[in-house]
């Protein structure tokens, strides 16, 4: 598969093509469309041009796009009630002009939750996200989701503008991307700090919108979050810094190092990734107990670690790891167990060392708690 990301002021968009049948996809394409066309050059047509909403902060490339290669401009089935509830609209804002311009674009394809779109071998699976607007969707690939502006990298997409809502959100985030896999890599169409991607796992332990809470303390912390959309260079992700409720042990976005290497290594991601990827609590036990040789990384918080760990465990906390790797095993092919609590911070933590060149390392499924659950031994 070909995979590319495009970044253009904030905006991110992506090709995939299908290297053997040489069919193509553009995700949310910006206004300069050569830059997707010279990208493809060596691939053949462009079969669906994908706008994840109807954007409001630019102008989509769909329509030039689509004119220019016959590719179908895909959209949500809810794209007609958007563009109904945008009419004469956003002009008090400074954004009227995009929404008209966006508006008129013709949409050939309609989808709804659970359609696939193929392109060639390569399958996209819709799941309908309204909140940000009444037409968000993301895209389910494997290995990969691409977010649109529902989930960003430590935030989720404003919903103040026409067509938003805020409970909306709230159960597109907790009711269907919370429920996604942890080791999922994240694309969103937004991100304004040189990110490149970040995991549902990582979103789930440090995105503030991610953190579960009643719907109407959701609604207020949302509400605080979000600077006046008022003025040119209004942005659908950007978060009032001043306003917003400051998390407890909340951390920034994704860690550059860390992206980067995992985006690189996902390229050619084995086949068996779930099977190959996790280790059951039994078989770390009975390795251990048979004296193998097993770095047990503990990438919690030393806080976390001091109140209990498996014997022998190294404490590196996540965040940490591009700053400690001389920590780790000089040899490449030593055998390396991540753990965290649960999970979720031990599998972004294998991702980035597969990546960065470890070749067997494998994440504790269900991380210490499954080890307690199950009777086993800890130091405290």
């Amino acid at each position: 598969m070909f995979f590319k990301q495009f970044r253009n002021e904030g905006c991110l968009s992506y090709i995939i093509a299908d290297e053997i049948t040489k069919e193509c996809a553009v995700i949310d394409p910006a206004k300069e469309t050569g830059q997707y066309l010279e990208a493809l050059e060596n691939y053949g047509s462009i079969k669906y041009i994908i706008d994840t909403h109807s954007h409001a902060d630019h102008v989509t490339g769909a329509g030039e796009l689509s004119i220019s290669t016959g590719g179908k401009v895909v959209m949500s089935r809810h794209v007609d009630k958007q563009r109904a509830a945008s009419e004469g609209k956003g002009d008090e804002i400074g954004i009227g002009d995009i929404l008209r311009e966006n508006s008129s674009v013709a949409v050939a394809k309609k989808v709804s939750e659970g359609d696939e779109l193929e392109i060639g071998n390569i399958s996209l699976e819709v799941i309908e996200t309204a909140g940000h607007t009444l037409d968000s969707m993301c895209l389910l690939m494997e290995y990969r989701v691409f977010s649109g502006d529902t989930l960003m990298i430590g935030l989720c997409g404003r919903t103040d503008l026409p067509g938003g809502s805020t409970e909306m959100m709230y159960n597109s985030i907790f009711e269907k991307l919370h429920t996604l896999e942890d080791d999922l890599l994240v694309y969103p169409a937004h991100d304004y700090k040189g990110n490149i991607n970040s995991s549902v796992g990582y979103e789930k332990m440090n995105n503030p919108f991610f953190k579960q809470r009643k719907p109407g303390e959701f609604v207020e912390f949302v509400k605080k979050a979000f600077p006046p959309p008022k003025g040119s260079g209004m942005q659908c992700g950007v978060m009032d810094t001043k306003a917003a409720i400051q998390e407890p042990g909340a951390t920034g976005p994704l860690m550059k190092d860390m992206c980067v290497a995992m985006e690189k290594f996902f390229r050619d991601l084995p086949r068996d990734w779930k099977n190959w990827n996790v280790m059951d609590v039994r078989e770390l036990k009975k390795k251990l107990d048979a004296g193998e040789n097993v770095f047990v990384l503990d990438v919690r918080t030393p806080g976390e670690y001091k109140e209990y760990h498996i014997k022998g465990a190294r404490n590196i906390p996540v965040k940490e790891i591009p700053g400690r790797i001389n920590e780790l095993p000089k040899d490449r092919d030593a055998d390396i167990v991540t753990q965290c609590d649960s999970g979720f911070r031990s599998a972004h933590a294998a991702i980035f060392l597969k990546a960065y060149g470890y070749t067997n390392v494998k994440n504790l499924e269900h991380g210490i708690r499954k080890w307690l659950e199950e009777g086993y031994d800890v130091e405290r």
